[in-house]
């Protein structure tokens, strides 16, 4: 008969294999659909939001690949590459906190830039552009890769904990600094702030004189940045208070009980947390009719662009199918 803990690691195993990759493989193929709906359909083209959630989508896919992807398949073959190659296990805790404090950051700017682009004032609508877009993402991107290179330099192997940071001042500043306040507190307070504020801009929005299609976009935008803002925080909560007690109260490794249990809890609380980098689409998707509509628009678009290449291809006649028929006829 299996004890406790072989149990507890067998429903573990089963949670971190089979729900991690449906994970890995819905949410990538989400994300590579939100990049096509906001970069293929005219009304999004010159949005400064939906370049933002374009990044996102983007950057989420990364956060896919590099993190949930490699945990996964160390779950399931049980070879963890990171605890062999020092090269490797920097690189990829670069990548993470790289692409986690762009994401952080994005979300406090999506926010404030659609509470910008809904506001009454237009001194403040035109704050609000594609062009001041771009200059933004560049200089977050700029700052994630300057601000990722301490974590590459402090990452290390050890034997019994694999790759980790174990410099307990920085590991102080990991937990404490890092973890709870840049990707936790203060972007958790501004989205929700702005996007609410967002919010009641759209309501008063039918008191000022626009295009239709505009206020449309503007409330679809604002309810799905709202919506994506309640996912971040709700997912991100407890996997930074997990985080910061995992870091600051490291589990005794001859207790098996507690090691099952506490496996267990990182595997679910990480599974929570990865719904935000794959459940965009799918949230955007269930709660946005005209989202719904966009991406069968989309769909309509690509299949109606094959089956016009397809019909050029067939009436297409080459020069060597005309030179063929001129000599038939020649030998005739």
């Amino acid at each position: 008969m299996a004890s406790t803990e072989e149990t507890i690691d067998f429903i573990n195993s089963i949670v971190s294999v089979y729900i991690g990759y449906f994970t890995v493989i819905s949410g990538v193929i989400g994300n590579i659909i939100n990049i096509l709906v906001f970069t293929q359909l005219k009304i999004f083209r010159k949005n400064q939001s939906a370049f933002y959630l374009t990044v996102t989508a983007i950057v989420q896919s990364n956060q896919l690949i590099f993190g949930s992807a490699v945990r996964v398949t160390t779950a399931a073959f049980g070879y963890d590459p990171t605890r062999t190659s020092l090269i490797w296990c920097k690189i990829r805790q670069y990548l993470l906190q790289f692409t986690a404090v762009i994401l952080a950051t994005i979300m406090c700017i999506i926010a404030i830039d659609q509470y910008l682009a809904t506001s009454y004032y237009v001194q403040l609508r035109q704050l609000s552009t594609v062009k001041i877009a771009h200059c933004l993402i560049a200089i977050v991107s700029l700052f994630a890769a300057l601000y990722g290179i301490p974590f590459a330099i402090f990452t290390e192997i050890h034997v019994d904990a694999g790759c980790a940071t174990f410099t307990p001042t920085f590991n102080y500043y990991y937990s404490f600094i890092h973890l709870c306040l840049l990707l936790g507190v203060i972007p958790m307070i501004i989205s929700s702030l702005f996007s609410l504020l967002a919010y009641q801009n759209v309501r008063r929005i039918i008191r000022r004189q626009m295009p239709v299609v505009r206020r449309r976009l503007d409330h679809q935008l604002t309810a799905m940045i709202l919506v994506r803002v309640a996912i971040f925080v709700i997912t991100t909560t407890p996997f930074v208070c997990f985080r910061i007690y995992e870091i600051n109260s490291p589990v005794d490794e001859n207790n098996e009980f507690a090691v099952a249990v506490d496996r267990l809890s990182s595997t679910i609380i990480t599974a929570i947390f990865t719904i935000q980098h794959a459940g965009g689409f799918y949230i955007f998707y269930l709660t946005s009719s005209q989202f719904r509509r966009q991406v069968k628009c989309l769909f309509h678009k690509i299949i109606r662009r094959k089956c016009m290449r397809i019909r050029m291809n067939r009436n297409r006649v080459t020069p060597q199918t005309v030179e063929e028929s001129k000599s038939s006829k020649d030998g005739s």
